[in-house]
């Protein structure tokens, strides 16, 4: 009888274990929620699905996404997804057949332990599915709404968050004026036009996917610290990269453009240059260290216009930066500093700088036609080269008043020695501001530098001349 009594017992716990686990997996309606980890189609009430990407790990801000009147949730917001996991986001992509079922989802997503998200996700919605994100927000606790392409209706009123819109001005589908002169109407409302874009988010070319970078920087919100992987441009479709380094502060403050150094044909943004970042962060620059295109897809004169390209860059977004847009200065090492020493010398409409730091540059490339190899280089850099077109290139025959001021940073023991030394006495006879340090048995390259304390010093002190500027 007590074996009995004991089974029955066991049976109904199993049944109890059953309808509460069972529960925690119904339209999100209790609070006891099974955690997930998941990036799939997840059943969230009357056969409704949608996908998720919500690591484990710390708690992730989250974002939940509504796709338009076409499509499902794996379509027409895909770039969208792309953006939020870059900047380190959750996100949910929500299929519905009305905005009772995207609140029936939200309920669900958010229901405590279910994900590992934190509180007020922001909604992002493209097409009609902007009206919900914007009925939804109204009358709930999240973050702000992001909205590709919404369309004006009767009922489209302010959602009391934070709005951020692109529009594309082609868009003949949903017009945009109305939004315009809605969102400037709103209490808190950035409007964002893409120009010549239509309707459809992800028909929007290369060209103007800028609102890529200014959607992830509206999620970073003020966070300091390393931003990485900012595109800067897309010439030709190809992004262009900069990570950059906002200081902890008020700001604004004083701006440097890295530019690495490789022989014109290797490195990135975060070769050969790391020990300068380290100085340039611990004395609360803004940095910001670039990629550029390489030689032999392209010539030197196009390295050149990709680092004005990042100058306009910085400059544009200087408040979302806390850069100070009249303080930008250069600063490149070995082939990075012939371009910013060549830059000096040819500046342009919205791409001026007041300071240039050069690490052991080249700056005359009439040096390298004595022999085979050199004449094999400047046909990489070049193509089919002459000496006048050398001369055009090479800072030391484009000395000319107006300059900014220059550092310039050479080690003894660098075959550039001699060529540094030259560069020198042309500035000094053109009377161009600069200085000078040479550091006494010093090799070529920075990160050979580490561990002697007399050449890293020159670092410090090359952040102390551009404080001074």
């Amino acid at each position: 009888m007590k074996l009995h009594q004991r089974t029955s017992m066991k049976r109904l716990w199993v049944v109890f274990a059953f309808f509460v686990v069972g529960s925690r997996f119904v339209a999100g309606e209790t609070t006891a929620c099974a955690a997930m980890v998941a990036r799939g189609s997840i059943d969230y009430g009357n056969g409704h699905l949608f996908d998720a990407f919500a690591p484990a790990g710390e708690a992730r801000p989250a974002a939940i996404v509504i796709h338009g009147s076409s499509g499902n949730r794996r379509t027409h917001v895909n770039q969208v997804l792309a953006v939020l996991e870059k900047a380190g986001w959750a996100w949910f992509s929500v299929d519905y057949r009305d905005v009772a079922d995207v609140r029936r989802a939200i309920r669900f997503i958010q229901c405590r332990g279910r994900f590992n998200i934190q509180s007020k996700p922001v909604l992002i919605g493209e097409d009609t599915g902007a009206a919900i994100a914007f009925e939804v927000a109204a009358t709930g606790t999240f973050r702000s709404v992001v909205a590709f392409g919404a369309a004006k209706d009767s009922h489209t009123k302010d959602p009391g968050v934070p709005v951020l819109l692109f529009h594309g001005d082609a868009d003949e589908e949903s017009p945009i004026a109305p939004m315009k002169t809605l969102c400037e109407r709103w209490r808190d409302c950035t409007f964002v036009p893409v120009a010549k874009g239509i309707h459809n988010v992800e028909n929007w070319h290369p060209d103007q996917w800028a609102w890529k970078e200014d959607l992830a920087a509206w999620l970073r919100e003020d966070r300091r610290g390393v931003w990485k992987d900012i595109a800067y441009a897309m010439p030709e479709g190809r992004a262009l990269l900069m990570n950059a380094f906002l200081p902890e502060g008020v700001g604004p403050f004083n701006a440097v453009i890295v530019v690495h150094g490789g022989g014109w044909e290797a490195g990135d943004k975060e070769t050969y240059i790391s020990p300068m970042l380290d100085v340039l962060a611990r004395e609360r620059f803004a940095y910001f260290s670039i990629d550029y295109r390489l030689t032999p897809y392209v010539t030197n004169g196009t390295q050149l216009e990709d680092v004005r390209a990042a100058i306009r860059y910085v400059r544009a977004h200087s408040d979302r930066f806390h850069a100070r847009a009249d303080s930008i200065a250069l600063l490149g090492e070995s082939a990075g500093g012939q371009v910013v020493t060549q830059l000096a010398s040819l500046p342009c409409a919205g791409c001026e700088v007041g300071a240039v730091v050069s690490l052991y540059g080249v700056y005359n490339f009439k040096q390298f036609t004595q022999d085979a190899d050199g004449k094999q280089m400047l046909k990489r850099i070049f193509g089919q080269w002459t000496l006048p077109m050398l001369e055009e290139a090479s800072p030391l025959y484009n000395i000319k008043a107006g300059m900014p001021r220059l550092l310039l940073i050479q080690g003894t023991k660098d075959e550039l020695y001699a060529g540094t030394l030259a560069y020198d006495q042309a500035l000094t006879k053109k009377g161009i501001e600069h200085k000078l340090v040479v550091l006494d048995g010093a090799p070529h390259g920075m990160e050979n530098w580490v561990g002697h304390a007399v050449w890293m010093k020159a670092l410090d002190d090359a952040a102390v001349w551009l404080r001074g500027r």
